[in-house]
């Protein structure tokens, strides 16, 4: 019986640390990325404040949240071939691979973290590295989108007052016209020989205002156009990852210790019955 009872305390303890070195480990890589996101536009004097110290603007959020989507991971799962390695289809690699990822934004410092926890530690750095150099794209393509529907908005904005400018010169043109007067209106052109023509008069009266109209339109607009003027500070991969030599996750000694406590029941019983065995068998 104590012969059993040591051999399943002693066997228990090196299965234990089989059954250690087979379950599952988190190895944690992390790659650093400037992150230089334009703001949000506010006009001055407007007295609002950007965003609140230590949270994420509206623009950085949005980029933070497409670096997560299907579009920007699927990419990256064909590019390391996870489908395969993983043994799943591409959208349940792509579901597999953000839950692996964790994004932390440091807006003191301008710096995103790129955390990504795998089974693997040299998959691990991979990832995030690989994650990390589409970030500077990512931004790049937010910020050109954004500009694009941003300068759409100035000149759907701005059209209706260059119609009313062309318009009025049009009309100003044709009043000339009707007159014998082959001028053709353009700024700094001077018509007051031909003022003293009611229509001609009333017309110019009308695109002055026209242009008037426009030009204090534009000024309005200026403060926009500066705003897309700036340049925004590229991103970069400021640290790469390397593959971690630690893990999280279960260590060996409460492994072995359970396993040793299994095999030690185990030879209690198995002793106790082969005791019992050899009693009746050997009275």
């Amino acid at each position: 019986m104590a012969l059993v009872t040591i051999g399943g305390v002693v066997g228990g303890f090196f299965y234990g640390k089989k059954q250690w070195e087979e379950a599952p480990k988190d190895y944690v890589s992390v790659a650093t990325v400037s992150f230089h996101v334009r703001p949000p536009f506010v006009a001055s004097g407007a007295g609002v404040q950007q965003t609140v110290s230590g949270i994420a603007n509206l623009n950085e959020v949005a980029v933070m949240r497409e670096i997560r989507t299907d579009n920007a991971l699927s990419p990256l799962v064909t590019e390391l071939d996870l489908s395969q390695k993983w043994g799943l289809g591409t959208d349940d690699a792509v579901d597999e691979l953000r839950d692996s990822i964790e994004l932390d934004l440091n807006r003191e410092k301008k710096e995103l973290y790129v955390i990504l926890t795998r089974p693997d530690p040299a998959e691990s750095a991979l990832i995030a590295n690989g994650l990390a150099d589409r970030i500077a794209p990512t931004i790049k393509a937010f910020d050109d989108q954004t500009k694009a529907e941003g300068v759409k908005k100035v000149d759907d904005e701005l059209r209706p007052f260059l119609e009313a400018e062309a318009d009025a010169r049009a009309t100003l043109k044709a009043a000339l016209m009707a007159k014998e007067i082959k001028i053709d209106p353009e700024p700094g052109v001077d018509l007051g020989p031909y003022l003293f023509i009611p229509e001609v008069l009333t017309a110019n009266l009308e695109w002055d205002s026209a242009r008037e109209n426009l030009e204090a339109r534009r000024a309005e607009q200026g403060q926009y156009s500066s705003y897309w003027g700036r340049a925004v500070k590229p991103s970069i991969v400021m640290v790469r990852a390397e593959p971690p030599p630690t893990f999280s996750g279960p260590e060996l000694k409460p492994f072995q210790m359970e396993w040793a406590l299994y095999g030690l029941t185990s030879g209690l019983v198995v002793g106790s019955l082969l005791s019992l065995l050899c009693w009746k068998l050997f009275p």
